[in-house]
Protein backbone atom coordinates (compact mmCIF):
# COMPACT_ATOMS: atom_id res chain seq x y z
CA UNK A 1 0.00 0.00 0.00
CA UNK A 2 1.41 3.39 -1.04
CA UNK A 3 1.96 5.94 1.66
CA UNK A 4 1.82 9.71 1.22
CA UNK A 5 4.97 11.38 2.53
CA UNK A 6 5.81 15.04 2.33
CA UNK A 7 8.42 15.97 -0.31
CA UNK A 8 8.29 12.53 -1.94
CA UNK A 9 7.46 12.20 -5.65
CA UNK A 10 4.31 10.55 -7.01
CA UNK A 11 2.92 9.86 -10.45
CA UNK A 12 -0.74 10.50 -11.24
CA UNK A 13 -1.36 6.78 -10.92
CA UNK A 14 0.31 6.77 -7.49
CA UNK A 15 -1.95 9.61 -6.36
CA UNK A 16 -4.99 7.78 -7.69
CA UNK A 17 -3.97 4.57 -5.93
CA UNK A 18 -3.63 6.40 -2.60
CA UNK A 19 -6.93 8.27 -2.68
CA UNK A 20 -9.13 6.12 -4.91
CA UNK A 21 -7.65 2.59 -5.10
CA UNK A 22 -10.96 0.93 -5.94
CA UNK A 23 -11.54 2.84 -9.20
CA UNK A 24 -9.96 2.50 -12.63
CA UNK A 25 -7.10 4.70 -13.79
CA UNK A 26 -6.27 5.56 -17.39
CA UNK A 27 -3.18 7.64 -18.05
CA UNK A 28 -3.73 10.91 -19.90
CA UNK A 29 -7.51 10.78 -19.84
CA UNK A 30 -10.49 10.65 -17.49
CA UNK A 31 -10.92 12.22 -14.10
CA UNK A 32 -7.74 10.97 -12.41
CA UNK A 33 -5.61 10.94 -15.52
CA UNK A 34 -6.21 14.51 -16.64
CA UNK A 35 -7.82 16.90 -14.13
CA UNK A 36 -5.83 19.35 -12.00
CA UNK A 37 -8.43 19.78 -9.23
CA UNK A 38 -9.71 16.50 -7.81
CA UNK A 39 -12.38 15.89 -5.20
CA UNK A 40 -11.28 13.27 -2.67
CA UNK A 41 -13.75 10.35 -2.79
CA UNK A 42 -16.07 9.88 0.20
CA UNK A 43 -15.38 13.40 1.45
CA UNK A 44 -17.48 16.55 1.45
CA UNK A 45 -14.88 19.31 1.12
CA UNK A 46 -11.49 17.61 0.60
CA UNK A 47 -9.56 18.30 -2.62
CA UNK A 48 -6.31 17.47 -4.38
CA UNK A 49 -4.45 20.18 -6.31
CA UNK A 50 -2.08 19.00 -9.03
CA UNK A 51 0.05 21.98 -10.07
CA UNK A 52 2.53 22.17 -12.96
CA UNK A 53 4.59 25.35 -13.14
CA UNK A 54 4.19 27.33 -16.35
CA UNK A 55 1.42 25.21 -17.85
CA UNK A 56 -1.04 26.49 -20.43
CA UNK A 57 -4.71 25.57 -20.80
CA UNK A 58 -7.45 26.99 -23.03
CA UNK A 59 -5.20 29.88 -24.06
CA UNK A 60 -4.38 30.83 -20.46
CA UNK A 61 -0.82 30.62 -19.18
CA UNK A 62 -0.76 29.92 -15.46
CA UNK A 63 1.54 31.96 -13.23
CA UNK A 64 1.75 30.01 -9.99
CA UNK A 65 4.46 30.16 -7.35
CA UNK A 66 5.39 29.56 -3.73
CA UNK A 67 7.19 32.30 -1.82
CA UNK A 68 9.71 31.95 1.00
CA UNK A 69 6.91 31.98 3.56
CA UNK A 70 5.13 29.00 2.03
CA UNK A 71 2.34 31.05 0.42
CA UNK A 72 1.05 29.54 -2.80
CA UNK A 73 -0.37 31.83 -5.49
CA UNK A 74 -2.70 29.58 -7.47
CA UNK A 75 -5.29 29.77 -10.22
CA UNK A 76 -8.38 27.65 -10.80
CA UNK A 77 -9.38 26.07 -14.10
CA UNK A 78 -9.87 28.69 -16.89
CA UNK A 79 -13.60 28.02 -17.21
CA UNK A 80 -14.38 28.57 -13.53
CA UNK A 81 -16.07 31.73 -12.27
CA UNK A 82 -16.37 33.31 -8.83
CA UNK A 83 -19.85 31.80 -8.42
CA UNK A 84 -18.92 28.29 -9.61
CA UNK A 85 -19.86 25.70 -6.95
CA UNK A 86 -16.31 24.37 -6.61
CA UNK A 87 -14.91 27.91 -6.29
CA UNK A 88 -17.41 28.78 -3.57
CA UNK A 89 -16.40 25.59 -1.79
CA UNK A 90 -12.72 26.55 -1.98
CA UNK A 91 -13.40 30.12 -0.81
CA UNK A 92 -15.14 28.72 2.28
CA UNK A 93 -12.48 26.09 2.94
CA UNK A 94 -11.88 25.40 6.64
CA UNK A 95 -8.41 23.98 7.16
CA UNK A 96 -9.34 22.76 10.66
CA UNK A 97 -11.93 20.28 9.40
CA UNK A 98 -11.17 19.77 5.69
CA UNK A 99 -8.07 19.00 3.68
CA UNK A 100 -6.56 20.28 0.46
CA UNK A 101 -3.52 18.26 -0.66
CA UNK A 102 -0.94 20.09 -2.79
CA UNK A 103 1.13 18.23 -5.39
CA UNK A 104 3.65 20.23 -7.43
CA UNK A 105 5.98 19.57 -10.35
CA UNK A 106 8.39 21.71 -12.35
CA UNK A 107 7.38 20.41 -15.79
CA UNK A 108 4.92 18.03 -17.43
CA UNK A 109 7.52 15.25 -17.79
CA UNK A 110 8.25 15.02 -14.07
CA UNK A 111 6.32 13.36 -11.26
CA UNK A 112 4.59 15.44 -8.59
CA UNK A 113 6.14 16.31 -5.23
CA UNK A 114 3.70 16.24 -2.31
CA UNK A 115 4.07 19.61 -0.56
CA UNK A 116 1.52 19.26 2.26
CA UNK A 117 -1.88 20.63 3.22
CA UNK A 118 -3.27 24.07 2.40
CA UNK A 119 -5.28 26.74 4.22
CA UNK A 120 -7.20 29.55 2.52
CA UNK A 121 -5.77 33.05 2.86
CA UNK A 122 -7.42 35.16 0.19
CA UNK A 123 -8.83 35.36 -3.33
CA UNK A 124 -9.07 38.02 -6.02
CA UNK A 125 -12.71 39.13 -6.23
CA UNK A 126 -12.23 41.03 -9.50
CA UNK A 127 -10.91 38.33 -11.80
CA UNK A 128 -12.40 35.04 -12.89
CA UNK A 129 -11.95 32.40 -15.58
CA UNK A 130 -9.65 31.60 -13.84
CA UNK A 131 -10.12 32.64 -10.20
CA UNK A 132 -6.95 33.66 -8.33
CA UNK A 133 -6.26 32.35 -4.81
CA UNK A 134 -3.56 32.55 -2.18
CA UNK A 135 -3.03 29.56 0.12
CA UNK A 136 -0.74 28.90 3.06
CA UNK A 137 1.14 25.61 3.06
CA UNK A 138 0.60 24.35 6.60
CA UNK A 139 3.65 23.64 8.76
CA UNK A 140 5.87 25.25 6.12
CA UNK A 141 8.50 25.75 8.81
CA UNK A 142 8.02 22.61 10.88
CA UNK A 143 10.46 23.86 13.53
CA UNK A 144 8.13 26.68 14.57
CA UNK A 145 6.59 26.35 18.00
CA UNK A 146 2.80 26.12 18.17
CA UNK A 147 1.20 29.27 19.54
CA UNK A 148 -2.31 30.62 19.77
CA UNK A 149 -1.07 33.99 18.51
CA UNK A 150 -0.27 32.41 15.14
CA UNK A 151 -3.99 32.01 14.49
CA UNK A 152 -5.13 35.52 15.26
CA UNK A 153 -4.68 36.98 11.77
CA UNK A 154 -6.57 34.23 9.97
CA UNK A 155 -9.29 34.25 12.63
CA UNK A 156 -9.81 37.96 11.98
CA UNK A 157 -10.66 37.05 8.40
CA UNK A 158 -12.96 34.15 9.11
CA UNK A 159 -14.62 34.54 12.51
CA UNK A 160 -16.46 37.39 14.20
CA UNK A 161 -17.49 37.46 17.86
CA UNK A 162 -20.53 39.36 19.03
CA UNK A 163 -22.71 39.55 22.13
CA UNK A 164 -26.41 38.73 21.75
CA UNK A 165 -29.27 40.15 23.81
CA UNK A 166 -28.73 37.43 26.42
CA UNK A 167 -25.11 38.48 26.98
CA UNK A 168 -23.93 35.25 25.37
CA UNK A 169 -20.96 35.12 23.04
CA UNK A 170 -21.99 34.04 19.55
CA UNK A 171 -19.49 32.91 16.93
CA UNK A 172 -20.51 33.90 13.42
CA UNK A 173 -18.62 33.07 10.24
CA UNK A 174 -17.71 36.11 8.20
CA UNK A 175 -18.40 36.08 4.48
CA UNK A 176 -15.13 35.74 2.62
CA UNK A 177 -15.43 38.57 0.12
CA UNK A 178 -11.83 38.45 -1.05
CA UNK A 179 -9.78 41.47 -2.13
CA UNK A 180 -9.37 43.54 -5.25
CA UNK A 181 -6.47 42.66 -7.52
CA UNK A 182 -4.11 45.25 -6.02
CA UNK A 183 -4.66 44.15 -2.43
CA UNK A 184 -4.60 40.51 -3.45
CA UNK A 185 -0.94 40.85 -4.37
CA UNK A 186 0.00 42.50 -1.08
CA UNK A 187 1.50 39.21 0.06
CA UNK A 188 1.25 39.45 3.86
CA UNK A 189 2.28 36.20 5.48
CA UNK A 190 -0.23 34.49 7.77
CA UNK A 191 0.91 31.82 10.22
CA UNK A 192 -1.38 28.94 11.14
CA UNK A 193 -1.45 26.99 14.35
CA UNK A 194 -3.25 24.00 12.86
CA UNK A 195 -4.14 21.11 15.08
CA UNK A 196 -1.89 20.05 17.95
CA UNK A 197 0.76 17.82 16.41
CA UNK A 198 0.06 14.12 16.81
CA UNK A 199 3.44 13.01 15.53
CA UNK A 200 5.17 12.88 18.93
CA UNK A 201 7.35 10.08 20.23
CA UNK A 202 4.75 9.06 22.79
CA UNK A 203 1.90 9.19 20.30
CA UNK A 204 3.77 7.19 17.68
CA UNK A 205 4.74 4.50 20.17
CA UNK A 206 1.14 4.24 21.32
CA UNK A 207 -0.09 3.83 17.74
CA UNK A 208 2.59 1.25 16.98
CA UNK A 209 1.67 -0.77 20.06
CA UNK A 210 -1.98 -0.81 18.94
CA UNK A 211 -0.89 -2.13 15.54
CA UNK A 212 0.88 -5.02 17.27
CA UNK A 213 -2.16 -5.63 19.49
CA UNK A 214 -4.56 -5.69 16.53
CA UNK A 215 -2.33 -7.94 14.45
CA UNK A 216 -2.11 -10.46 17.27
CA UNK A 217 -5.90 -10.47 17.75
CA UNK A 218 -6.50 -11.17 14.06
CA UNK A 219 -3.87 -13.91 13.96
CA UNK A 220 -5.52 -15.57 16.96
CA UNK A 221 -8.81 -15.45 15.03
CA UNK A 222 -7.18 -17.18 12.07
CA UNK A 223 -7.13 -14.04 9.90
CA UNK A 224 -3.45 -13.60 9.14
CA UNK A 225 -4.48 -12.15 5.76
CA UNK A 226 -6.15 -9.25 7.53
CA UNK A 227 -3.37 -8.94 10.10
CA UNK A 228 -0.91 -8.12 7.32
CA UNK A 229 -3.05 -5.11 6.34
CA UNK A 230 -3.20 -3.46 9.78
CA UNK A 231 -1.21 -0.23 9.73
CA UNK A 232 -0.88 3.27 11.13
CA UNK A 233 -2.18 6.14 9.02
CA UNK A 234 0.22 8.85 10.11
CA UNK A 235 2.20 8.61 6.85
CA UNK A 236 -0.89 8.26 4.67
CA UNK A 237 -2.69 11.23 3.14
CA UNK A 238 -0.29 13.79 4.53
CA UNK A 239 -0.70 12.88 8.19
CA UNK A 240 -4.21 14.30 7.96
CA UNK A 241 -6.25 11.16 8.49
CA UNK A 242 -9.12 11.37 10.96
CA UNK A 243 -7.96 8.22 12.74
CA UNK A 244 -4.64 6.65 13.68
CA UNK A 245 -4.79 2.91 12.93
CA UNK A 246 -6.60 1.00 10.22
CA UNK A 247 -7.56 -2.48 11.40
CA UNK A 248 -10.30 -5.04 10.77
CA UNK A 249 -12.95 -7.11 12.45
CA UNK A 250 -12.52 -10.87 11.96
CA UNK A 251 -15.30 -10.73 9.35
CA UNK A 252 -13.27 -8.26 7.28
CA UNK A 253 -15.07 -5.03 8.20
CA UNK A 254 -12.75 -2.07 8.60
CA UNK A 255 -12.03 -0.57 12.01
CA UNK A 256 -11.06 3.09 12.32
CA UNK A 257 -9.05 3.40 15.52
CA UNK A 258 -8.15 6.68 17.21
CA UNK A 259 -5.31 6.18 19.72
CA UNK A 260 -4.93 8.49 22.71
CA UNK A 261 -1.83 7.78 24.78
CA UNK A 262 -0.71 9.23 28.11
CA UNK A 263 1.88 8.25 30.67
CA UNK A 264 -0.57 9.02 33.46
CA UNK A 265 -3.70 7.20 34.52
CA UNK A 266 -6.93 6.75 32.61
CA UNK A 267 -8.37 9.99 34.00
CA UNK A 268 -5.63 12.14 32.46
CA UNK A 269 -6.81 14.55 29.77
CA UNK A 270 -5.88 14.07 26.13
CA UNK A 271 -6.23 16.32 23.09
CA UNK A 272 -8.80 15.60 20.40
CA UNK A 273 -9.62 17.84 17.45
CA UNK A 274 -12.98 18.83 16.00
CA UNK A 275 -11.84 17.08 12.83
CA UNK A 276 -11.46 13.80 14.70
CA UNK A 277 -14.74 14.20 16.57
CA UNK A 278 -16.72 14.81 13.39
CA UNK A 279 -15.13 11.76 11.79
CA UNK A 280 -16.14 9.61 14.78
CA UNK A 281 -19.71 10.80 14.41
CA UNK A 282 -19.84 10.17 10.69
CA UNK A 283 -18.36 6.65 10.92
CA UNK A 284 -19.58 5.69 14.38
CA UNK A 285 -20.26 2.04 13.44
CA UNK A 286 -16.60 1.51 12.50
CA UNK A 287 -14.98 3.91 14.93
CA UNK A 288 -13.03 2.94 18.06
CA UNK A 289 -11.23 5.05 20.64
CA UNK A 290 -8.28 3.18 22.15
CA UNK A 291 -7.25 4.88 25.39
CA UNK A 292 -3.71 3.85 26.32
CA UNK A 293 -2.64 4.94 29.81
CA UNK A 294 0.19 4.23 32.23
CA UNK A 295 2.29 3.97 29.07
CA UNK A 296 5.92 2.93 29.56
CA UNK A 297 8.03 4.04 26.58
CA UNK A 298 10.92 1.79 27.61
CA UNK A 299 8.98 -1.47 27.90
CA UNK A 300 6.46 -0.52 25.20
CA UNK A 301 3.59 -1.48 27.51
CA UNK A 302 0.40 0.21 28.70
CA UNK A 303 -3.08 -0.37 30.07
CA UNK A 304 -5.87 -0.20 27.51
CA UNK A 305 -9.50 0.88 27.55
CA UNK A 306 -11.58 0.59 24.37
CA UNK A 307 -14.65 2.62 23.52
CA UNK A 308 -16.68 1.92 20.37
CA UNK A 309 -18.77 4.51 18.55
CA UNK A 310 -18.80 8.28 18.24
CA UNK A 311 -16.89 10.37 20.75
CA UNK A 312 -19.26 11.61 23.45
CA UNK A 313 -19.17 15.40 23.32
CA UNK A 314 -20.51 15.55 26.87
CA UNK A 315 -17.12 14.25 28.05
CA UNK A 316 -15.16 17.00 26.29
CA UNK A 317 -13.91 20.29 27.68
CA UNK A 318 -13.95 23.27 25.26
CA UNK A 319 -10.39 24.31 26.02
CA UNK A 320 -8.76 26.94 23.79
CA UNK A 321 -5.46 27.11 25.68
CA UNK A 322 -3.36 24.77 27.74
CA UNK A 323 -0.59 26.31 29.83
CA UNK A 324 0.77 27.28 33.22
CA UNK A 325 2.27 30.32 34.93
CA UNK A 326 5.43 28.59 36.08
CA UNK A 327 6.45 31.39 38.43
CA UNK A 328 6.81 31.61 42.20
CA UNK A 329 3.70 32.81 44.02
CA UNK A 330 3.66 36.33 45.41
CA UNK A 331 2.70 36.91 49.01
CA UNK A 332 -0.58 38.77 49.55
Amino acid sequence: MLKLERYKKYSRKDIHDIFSPNTNFTSGTGYWGLQGILKVPNSEHDYIFLVTYGREQAGHKFNENIDENGILTWQSQPQQKLNSPIILDLINHNYKTDNIYLFLRENAKDNYTYMGLLAYIDHDNQREQPVYFRWQILNWNENNEISYESLKEIDKKTVALRINNKNEIVIKEKTRKGNNTKDFYNNVNVDFEGEIRKNTILGNKGEDSVVVYEKNKLKEAGREDLAERVSTTRMIAGNAERFDVLSFESNGQEKYIEVKTTRGNVNNYFHISENEIQFSEKYSKKYYLYRLFNFNVKTFSADLKIQKGAVNRNNLLPIEYIGKIGEKNESV
